[in-house]
């Protein structure tokens, strides 16, 4: 009887517990007693449904409401991050869309692998035929005044061959888009920053890592020291007007990573920080100064970095930022502005600079179409239907 009396304690207490673990997130849920900290990355927020009689005999309620309550349990963030936090410790298995660990630790996107090792190769004859454009949209843009300059930012995947995982078969390279882009851009007129080579050379010699083990863009050291870069070359280039030089002090060395030198870390919601380098924080300021030249920036998220911390509005005269040839900033902050809706040829002479930026991870899709439309747009009359001249 005594030991009964015990079993069925225990089946008691049991149950209570499950219930209690069961309703314990619909409490945090109704009355968010303990602070959850987000979950990082992009998805769409689900917004609570709300009720009519239409809606809830159609079924439509229900299934809005069952997808607003899987994205909005009580500790949620704590539950995918434990998920998170095992996948990656226990398997090695990043729970991020194209992440890939490679080894010691260091986090690549898939993309920057296969731009190194040439995987993502488009091929000599498009590359050709795109510089062939570029080359004739320089001359029509610099008749005009204007100085259109090519900006290659270094990829995490040639910067870090060493830790490519073997599953990649890194020792098997083929030709790649920077290569090519490379040999034909140095032949012609255009102008060129290479920051690719630059980096790599710079490597082992740089005081503070050029690139971040837990983040895919440069480090904020890098970001720094390109910006200063492409200021005192478009100083170089410019014959009137000139802008002033980044003034640049002491670099912090901290072992606590900021911004976006762990954006990978930030995308997987661990529970736990990985640990990072040594990194590099530089003091800076960009003096402001009127009658600077407009520089238009067309480039992908390599350029958000200087883009927040002021470079467009503070050295270059307001000018804007075409995220990816789609968005324009500053104007999408309170609305999108699309480029598709402009007339690109009057907005593109407004500048007396045009710079093209993409990592190599981008090259397969060089400018994002920026070349084509604005070869369209200069001279699409003078082309027949096979896109040859008439």
């Amino acid at each position: 009887m005594k030991q009964r009396n015990i079993n069925t304690t225990i089946k008691r207490i049991l149950f209570i517990g499950m219930m209690v673990l069961l309703f314990i997130p619909m409490f945090q849920h109704v009355t968010k007693i303990v602070h959850e900290k987000p979950l990082n990355g992009a998805f769409q927020i689900i917004e609570n449904p709300s009720f009519n009689f239409s809606n809830w005999f159609d079924g439509v309620y229900q299934t809005e409401q069952q997808d607003y309550l899987n994205q909005n349990f009580g500790f949620r963030s704590f539950f995918v991050r434990t998920y998170n936090q095992m996948q990656y410790s226990l398997f090695n298995s990043p729970r991020a869309n194209g992440v890939v660990l490679g080894n010691d630790g260091y986090l690549y996107e898939e993309n920057y692998i296969k731009a190194h090792l040439g995987r993502d190769f488009i091929g000599e004859e498009k590359i050709i035929e795109k510089i062939e454009k570029l080359n004739k949209i320089t001359d029509t843009l610099s008749k005009k005044g204007i100085d259109l300059v090519i900006v290659f930012a270094p990829g995490k995947g040639s910067f870090y061959p060493e830790f490519i995982p073997e599953s990649y078969n890194p020792k098997h390279r083929t030709t790649t888009n920077y290569e090519v882009y490379r040999k034909h851009i140095l032949q012609s007129k255009n102008r060129f920053l290479d920051f690719n080579d630059w980096f790599r050379k710079m490597k082992t010699s740089s005081p503070h890592p050029l690139f971040p083990k837990t983040g895919i863009h440069w480090s904020k050291y890098g970001e720094v020291l390109a910006a200063d870069s492409i200021i005192k070359y478009i100083n170089t280039i410019q014959k009137d007007k000139k802008i002033p030089e980044l003034s640049i002090g002491e670099v912090e060395a901290s072992n606590s990573v900021r911004d976006t030198d762990d954006d990978i870390e930030k995308g997987m919601n661990l529970l736990f920080n990985i640990k990072d380098l040594t990194m590099g924080y530089p003091q800076f300021q960009v003096p402001i100064k009127k009658n600077n030249p407009k520089v238009l920036t067309i480039a992908d998220s390599y350029y958000w970095g200087m883009f927040n911390w002021g470079l467009s509005r503070d050295a270059f005269n307001e000018g804007q930022f075409w995220f990816y040839n789609v968005q324009i900033y500053p104007d999408s902050y309170e609305a999108p502005v699309n480029v598709a809706d402009i007339n690109m040829i009057e907005e593109v002479e407004k500048n007396d600079v045009v710079i093209l930026m993409s990592t190599d991870a981008n090259l397969y899709k060089f400018a994002f179409g920026f070349i084509d439309q604005i070869y369209e747009a200069y001279f699409g009359s003078e082309l027949n239907g096979k896109g040859q001249k008439k």
